[in-house]
């Protein structure tokens, strides 16, 4: 609700920052991003990296050969001293198109199989006779799910790779996935992560965030901003049904979130251990 943010990197080795801010107390914030450092941890674990390296194995089908750590280290220290370019000054990125073979070789896909990762469950559940309350606990779990995922691959060196809803006459089921690299990470505990999607569940559900999430539905409009207003062809795939700018109006309160948010019932499953945490 305060910004988006999105960030690519390519083959050729360029990377893309691309922000749009929606509050005023985010824009100032996005303005300093091009000149924060990037926190590598401390040697021999180099934690952040770690999580980064757990999270790109986890993804791929084939293991992935990875070189000298210390070496990898360094060049990020270089990249990371590399001023950032508004895409409006720049004549041709990469440079050299070509790139450095001996970077290359650092790091790369070979062609045997990787072990199967760890995947880890997260299921919201809503349970209400009322379409229009369950249509209202979607949209604010499709909000919620966007930090709490963000979180959950940041400190765990997770990778998110599917999202489920499954709607029926009184109840409605969110399932995200998550896959972890066991071998990298070992020691990951299914308690750790419950800990962190409630912390997190607490910090972005402040009474004024749910009011600033009610008025941001409450205005919304397709025909004066339909990208911005909830996705009716997901709706409609999910529910069967849609929620109009009047319905939106109608149901979007403070009470209602609340109302929805207190009866939320989430778990947390480790496939692996079978293990299962009710938060």
């Amino acid at each position: 609700m305060d910004y988006a943010l999105n960030g690519a990197t390519y083959d050729s080795g360029v990377i893309i920052i691309s922000a749009e801010c929606y509050a005023k107390t985010s824009a100032k914030l996005l303005q300093e991003l091009a000149m924060m450092k990037t926190d590598f941890g401390e040697a021999p674990f180099y934690l952040p990296i770690s999580r980064a390296l757990s999270h790109i194995i986890a993804e791929e089908p084939e293991v992935i050969f990875i070189g000298d750590v210390d070496t990898i280290i360094g060049e990020l220290r270089l990249l990371d001293d590399q001023p950032w370019q508004d895409l409006d000054s720049v004549e041709l990125l990469p440079k050299d198109v070509h790139g450095d073979k001996k970077l290359l070789d650092l790091m790369y896909t070979t062609d045997q199989p990787a072990v199967k990762p760890r995947k880890i469950k997260l299921q919201l559940q809503f349970s209400d006779p009322s379409i229009e309350l369950r249509m209202l606990w979607r949209e604010l779990v499709r909000f919620l799910n966007l930090s709490i995922g963000q979180k959950v691959c940041q400190e765990f060196g997770t990778y998110f790779t599917d999202e489920s809803v499954k709607d029926s006459a009184n109840s409605t089921t969110v399932v995200s996935i998550f896959l972890v690299n066991s071998h990298i990470l070992p020691a990951t505990k299914i308690e750790e992560i419950a800990a962190s999607v409630k912390h997190t569940l607490e910090t972005i559900t402040m009474p004024e965030v749910l009011q600033r999430f009610a008025n941001y539905l409450s205005l919304a409009s397709y025909s004066a901003n339909p990208h911005a207003a909830p996705d009716e062809d997901r709706l409609l795939r999910e529910f069967g049904a849609i929620l109009g700018s009047a319905g939106w109006k109608k149901i979007a309160s403070v009470e209602n979130l609340t109302k929805v948010l207190q009866a939320t019932r989430i778990t947390v499953k480790d496939s692996a251990t079978k293990q299962i945490k009710t938060i």
